[in-house]
């Protein structure tokens, strides 16, 4: 249910740089979900589905690209992908996730006609 806000933006913000570039029409748009961000891509399409409705947005595809959580190693200083493990590959060491990577939800880019 938390998607619906954010699909809300989303349409938003399409339809802003849709006016700004000059598109009539909103053909695709492509997002990057960070692992950690708990956004589901089923949740967007079907409330995209919807808010999209009579917009420029109605019929863009949404294209999703996925970022791993990185983290590193407090023992030796190892940066690797989150794996559902906290235990460093090289060393055995615990790790903390780096700062700002797992969490993102963005719109990377914008195609119209």
């Amino acid at each position: 249910m938390h998607e619906l806000p954010v699909v809300i933006d989303l349409v938003r913000i399409a339809g802003e740089e849709a006016e700004r570039f000059g598109f009539k029409k909103v053909s695709r748009i492509n997002l990057v979900i960070g692992e950690l961000a708990s956004i589901i891509d089923e949740s967007v399409q079907m409330y995209f589905e919807v808010i999209a409705e009579n917009t420029c947005c109605e019929g863009a595809r949404l294209s999703f690209q996925h970022c791993p959580a990185i983290l590193k190693c407090s023992r030796c200083g190892n940066q690797f992908e989150h794996d559902k493990n906290f235990e460093c590959p090289v060393c055995g060491g615990e790790s903390v996730l780096i700062k700002g990577t797992g969490r993102e939800f963005y719109v990377k880019s914008i195609e119209g006609i």
